[in-house]
């Protein structure tokens, strides 16, 4: 029964990171399991991996912004690469508790060109720069029981900021989840993800952690909501071919100068990436994946500091582009 929690407590804090301007990072914790299965897992889940590099590029798209009253503020095209780090660090555990730590950083550049309007620090028509964003969460997790019935308790506290010496946004996300089902060959839990970000549309997410072998020849389905859903085929015993969609979300921080903007804000992204991909596994513990497919920014806006996204005083629409990613990732240790 306990590997059974243990599973759900590791997806718990994963959801409660990428839902809050988080990268490619999770808490992990390895109590009651072997590192066979942990290392299972985190093949299973990428969120659940020790750490990792992602390298991502994105084809030119077009934009058009409005502001809070809904008129026209600025259009063009807009070209994005983005670099994603983070590494987990257990730190402790006792009787059914775990506490890690996740540090990441986020490098992003933007290129934008035939401008029209206003943008941060009065873009001429050609322009582009660079944005870098750090950041610390302290992950807890607790397995329990109510009335016999196992359930899983997490918590996530982020630091966020593009600057050593200050701390530009504090985010927390509390989650519960039970898990339902635990067989070889499925496994369901349920619960809620609470957010206390400013950049959240939505206080409170649904979780659903669901897993299926659908054939012996190595086929399976994988949800992780609000994370991901995919189709994932084993080709060989270290490599895998899959097909999905995967959510995130990002943010950066700007004090532009210009009266047509917030004296300080924040810019957000909420996107979602699908399309194929692969991964190899090399050794025991280094995987490549490579992917790629259509990248859709669901929302972008720019958020003054002290607001929450319904007051955003910016936002974009942005089509969908084609993008490339290569990730280098290390399986729990």
């Amino acid at each position: 029964m306990k590997y059974k929690i243990v599973v759900p407590a590791l997806l718990l804090c994963s959801a409660g990171a990428y839902a809050q301007n988080m990268f490619n990072m999770a808490s992990l914790h390895t109590a009651d399991t072997l590192r066979s299965e942990r290392q299972e897992q985190a093949i299973r889940y990428p969120s659940l991996r020790q750490g990792s590099v992602t390298v991502n590029v994105f084809g030119s798209g077009q934009f058009d912004s409005e502001d809070i009253d809904g008129k026209a503020f600025a259009s063009g095209k807009s070209q994005t690469a983005r670099i994603s780090s983070f590494y987990t660090i257990p730190i402790t555990q006792w009787n059914g508790n775990a506490f890690s730590a996740t540090v990441y950083h986020n490098y992003q550049f933007f290129k934008f060109s035939e401008v029209k309007g206003q943008l941060p620090g009065t873009l001429p028509e050609k322009s582009n720069f660079s944005k870098s964003t750090v950041g610390l969460s302290l992950n807890f997790s607790r397995t329990d029981a109510i009335f016999h019935t196992p359930v899983v308790y997490a918590a996530v506290v982020t630091a966020i900021t593009d600057e050593l010496k200050s701390i530009k946004r504090f985010n927390f996300n509390g989650s519960i989840a039970f898990p339902v089902k635990y067989t070889a060959g499925a496994s369901l839990s349920l619960g809620a993800l609470l957010q206390i970000d400013p950049s959240a549309p939505f206080p409170v997410l649904p979780i659903v952690n669901y897993y299926q072998r659908l054939n012996y020849s190595g086929l399976h389905l994988i949800a992780d909501l609000p994370q991901g859903v995919m189709l994932k085929q084993t080709l060989l015993k270290n490599a895998w071919v899959y097909l999905g969609s995967t959510f995130n979300t990002f943010t950066s921080f700007y004090e532009p100068n210009n009266p047509s903007l917030p004296e300080h804000f924040s810019y957000n992204t909420i996107e979602f990436k699908t399309g194929p991909g692969f991964e190899y596994l090399i050794g025991k513990y280094v995987m490549l994946g490579i992917s790629g497919g259509i990248n859709t920014i669901a929302s972008a806006s720019i958020i003054a500091k002290g607001d929450n996204y319904k007051d955003a005083s910016i936002m974009n629409t942005n089509k969908a582009t084609p993008f490339g990613e290569f990730r280098i990732s290390l399986l729990p240790f």
